[in-house]
C-alpha cells in the first residue's frame, strides 16, 4: 500500500502551521491500492482528551488511479493543542499514517502499530510589538556592566546601611577579577561578590549599545536583594541600593528610549529572599515578616511544613522561599491592586517584563500578569523563561498555555541555542537543522515564531565561546578547573570563526537575536558564576566586536531579513541554505560549519533575478541561467539579496 500526507505541503494541509480557533482546516490524503472497500478517518486527541473520529471521504481519483481522501475539521473555540493521525481500514487490516522517527512533521510513513501522531497548534489571536519582533535585545548582568560614576556613592552607601547586619556582601576593587562564590559546607552561598555595576553605568554606555543596533535591553533582577544576582528579592518595589535608586532608574528609561531602546526588568514572582521585607529570616528589615510570626500579613504568601524553619523553598535552596502565587494578596501585590508591583514599574516607563521560571508559575498567574501590563501599556512585551518547547511544554503534569490563550508574548529560545550550536560543532547534520526549524515555524503561531528571543548563552548557561571551543562536558570539570579556565589562541581563533558564522544564523532567521553581554567582545567562561564576568572594558576583542556591529547595521537596514518569510533552500554536508523574502523581494543566507580545507561546499541554487549583491562586505555574484553558484569555504557565511 502507498500513502502520502505531508503536513508542510497546503494541498494536504491548509492551511499551513498554527491555527487560530475557530479555523477551518482542509486535509487530504492520497492512497494508491487495490482495495476497494477502504475506510479513511482522522484520530485526534486533545491533552488525554479522545476527539470524535474525523471521517475522509473519497475527494477525485488521479489518472494513475490514486484516490484522494479529504476531510473538513472546524477547529474548537478554545485554544488547544491537537494530536492526529490517520487510520486506514479494509477488512481485516488497519493501517496508520504517522510521522516518522527522525522528524516533526512533513511527510510520514505508513506503519501497523504505534503510530507517532502530528501537532496541530490552535490558539487564540493574539499580536507582539513591532519594535520587538524587528529589534536586537542585548542581555545585562547589573551587577557586572559597568561601574557608573556614581559607584563610589553607592558603595559606600551599602556600606553604611548594612553597619552592624550580615550584608553576606564582599566588594571586589579588581574589576578584572573572575568571579567566584564562597559556599558552606552544604553547599550553598555563603559570600557573594560584588563588582558595582551600577544602573548610571549602563546609562552610560547607551551610545555604545546604539552602535550594536539595540533596541532592547534585558536587565537582570534590579531589586533590592541579599546576592549579586538577585534572584532573592528583599523588596519588589525598592530599586538595590547597589545599583541606584528610583531618580537613576528614571534617567536610565528616559535616555534609552531617546536612543529608541526599552527596558525590560525580571521578575522573579515565584520565591523571594529570605532575606526581604516579606519573610525577614535574618531580621533585617523592620517589617514582621512570616519568619517572624505567623500574624505576619505575608504568612499566607508561603507554605510552612514547620514554621518556622520548615518551609517549601525553591530546589531546595533555603535561602529562596517559594511563594503561593494565586494566594489573594499576593496576587493583589504583584499585578491586581492599583499600585501592585507591575503597574508600579510600568508606570516607570519598563518596556516590559521577563519572568523568571515561568514553567513554575501558574498560568493563571501568568495571565493576570499580562492583564496588568495591558492595562497600562498594551505595547509591552511579556518574555518567559522557557527551555523547551513552548507549545507543548508540561509542567507539573500539567500542558502549559504559554502561546495558546494570549498569556506570554514571547520566550527564551534555548531550543535554537542547543540546536544551533550543535550544528555548528558537528553534532547534528544540516537535515536535522533544518527540521528544527520546520518543527518551530510550523508549531509555533506565526506571531510568536517572528517573537522568539534567539539567544547563544546567558547568566544560566556556558559562554557561546566556550561552548564553541571546547568539547568536555561541563559536568565533568572541576571547580578550580572552572576559575583558571582559559583558551589558547588556537582554540580562541576556531571559536570566535564558528561564532561569527553562528551569529549570521543567529540574525537572519525570523526572531530576535539577543546578545549576553560582552560575547560580541570575546568573554568566555564556564557556567555559574564563571560566565558572569565583568565586561572588560578597554580588552575588547575589537575585530569581534566589529563583526556584531556589521550584523546589527545589516539587520536594522534589511526589512526582509526582520519580516520576511522563511524556507529552507538546502541542508548539505556542512552547509546550511535558506530563503527569506518580502513583498516580492529576497535574500538568500548560507552557512558553513566545516572547519577543515576539504569541508567547502560548491551549491547551486535555482533564482530569478540578475545577480546577488552581499549584504555582508563587496561580494557580487551574477546569475546565469536562472542559478545562482556559491562556492562555500569553511566556516563561511554568505547573505545575498536578490536583484
Amino acid at each position: 500500500m502507498k500513502v502520502y500526507y505531508n503536513s508542510r505541503d497546503e494541498y494536504y494541509k491548509k492551511p499551513f502551521g498554527a491555527v487560530e480557533v475557530g479555523t477551518t482546516v482542509t486535509f487530504k490524503i492520497r492512497v494508491s491500492d487495490h482495495i476497494k472497500a477502504l475506510k479513511c478517518y482522522i484520530a485526534m486527541w486533545r491533552q488525554d482528551e479522545r476527539l470524535p473520529d474525523l471521517e475522509m471521504e473519497r475527494d477525485e481519483e488521479l489518472p494513475n488511479g490514486d484516490v484522494i481522501y479529504k476531510a473538513i475539521f472546524k477547529t474548537p473555540k478554545d485554544p488547544a493543542v491537537i494530536w492526529y493521525h490517520f487510520v486506514l481500514e479494509s477488512f481485516d487490516e488497519k493501517y496508520f499514517y504517522s510521522i516518522s522517527d527522525n522528524r516533526s512533521g512533513g511527510e510520514g510513513v505508513l506503519v501497523d502499530n504505534s503510530p507517532r501522531s502530528y501537532q496541530l497548534t490552535v490558539y487564540e489571536k493574539d499580536s507582539t510589538p513591532a519594535w520587538f519582533k524587528e529589534g536586537i535585545a542585548y542581555q545585562i548582568f547589573p551587577d557586572r556592566f559597568n561601574r557608573g560614576s556614581d559607584y563610589e556613592e553607592r558603595k559606600n552607601s551599602v556600606i553604611a546601611k548594612s553597619e552592624g547586619k550580615d550584608s553576606g556582601k564582599v566588594f571586589v576593587d579588581d574589576w578584572n577579577k573572575t568571579p567566584r562564590y564562597d559556599r558552606t559546607g552544604s553547599g550553598e552561598v555563603n559570600n557573594y561578590d560584588f563588582f558595582g555595576g551600577t544602573l548610571k553605568g549602563i546609562e552610560e554606555k547607551l551610545e555604545y549599545l546604539k552602535s550594536l543596533n539595540v533596541t532592547l535591553i534585558y536587565l537582570n533582577p534590579i531589586f533590592e536583594a541579599r546576592s549579586n544576582h538577585r534572584y532573592d528579592t528583599g523588596d519588589y518595589k525598592k530599586i538595590d541600593t547597589l545599583l541606584g535608586d528610583e531618580k537613576s532608574f528614571e534617567s536610565l528609561i528616559k535616555s534609552a528610549k531617546k536612543l529608541g531602546i526599552g527596558i525590560v526588568l525580571d521578575g522573579v514572582f515565584s520565591h523571594q529572599g529570605a532575606d526581604s521585607i516579606y519573610f525577614n529570616k535574618y531580621n533585617n528589615y523592620d517589617s514582621v515578616g512570616a519568619y517572624n510570626s505567623k500574624e505576619s500579613k505575608y504568612y499566607d504568601w508561603y507554605s510552612f511544613e514547620k514554621w518556622p524553619d520548615k518551609y517549601e523553598c525553591w530546589w531546595g535552596v533555603t535561602d529562596l522561599p517559594n511563594v503561593k502565587e494565586m494566594n489573594k494578596t499576593y496576587l493583589d501585590y504583584i499585578c491586581k491592586s492599583h499600585d501592585s508591583v507591575i503597574k508600579h514599574w510600568m508606570k516607570k516607563g519598563i518596556a516590559g517584563f521577563r519572568l523568571d521560571v515561568a514553567d513554575e508559575l501558574p498560568d493563571e498567574f501568568i495571565v493576570e500578569i499580562r492583564h496588568a501590563m495591558d492595562n497600562v501599556d498594551r505595547d509591552n512585551i511579556l518574555i518567559g523563561e522557557v527551555w523547551e518547547d513552548a507549545t507543548t511544554k508540561v509542567s507539573y503534569d500539567k500542558n502549559r498555555k504559554y502561546f495558546i490563550n494570549s498569556s506570554l508574548k514571547s520566550v527564551m529560545n534555548y531550543p535554537f541555542l542547543e540546536t544551533s550550536v550543535s550544528f555548528m560543532k558537528g553534532f547534528i547534520s544540516s537535515c536535522e537543522l533544518e527540521e528544527f526549524f520546520y518543527k518551530q515555524m510550523e508549531n509555533y503561531p506565526k506571531e510568536y515564531y517572528y517573537s522568539n528571543l534567539n539567544l547563544l548563552d546567558s547568566h544560566d548557561r556556558v559562554r557561546i565561546l566556550t561552548l564553541l571551543a571546547d568539547s568536555r562536558d561541563v559536568s565533568e570539570i572541576d571547580d578550580d578547573a572552572k576559575y583558571n579556565h582559559g583558551i589558547d589562541r588556537d582554540k580562541y581563533l576556531l571559536a570566535v570563526s564558528r561564532l561569527k558564522a553562528l551569529t549570521v544564523l543567529q540574525y537572519t532567521v525570523p526572531g530576535i537575536p539577543m546578545i549576553y553581554y560582552g560575547d560580541e567582545v570575546g568573554v568566555y567562561g564556564y557556567n555559574d558564576p564563571y560566565n558572569r564576568k565583568t565586561y572588560p572594558w578597554g580588552m575588547e576583542d575589537k575585530g569581534l566586536y566589529a563583526h556584531y556591529e556589521v550584523l546589527g547595521k545589516m539587520r536594522a537596514k534589511s526589512e526582509i531579513l526582520r519580516k520576511g518569510d522563511f524556507k529552507p533552500l538546502y541542508a548539505g554536508t556542512h552547509t546550511f541554505v535558506f530563503e527569506r523574502s518580502y513583498k516580492g523581494k529576497k535574500v538568500i543566507i548560507a552557512v558553513n560549519r566545516g572547519i577543515f580545507y576539504n569541508e567547502g561546499e560548491h551549491i547551486e541554487i535555482e533564482v530569478k533575478g540578475d545577480k546577488a549583491v552581499s549584504l555582508i562586505g563587496d561580494e557580487t555574484i551574477d546569475i546565469k541561467d536562472g542559478r545562482l553558484i556559491i562556492d562555500m569555504l569553511p566556516l563561511g557565511y554568505k547573505v545575498l539579496e536578490i536583484k
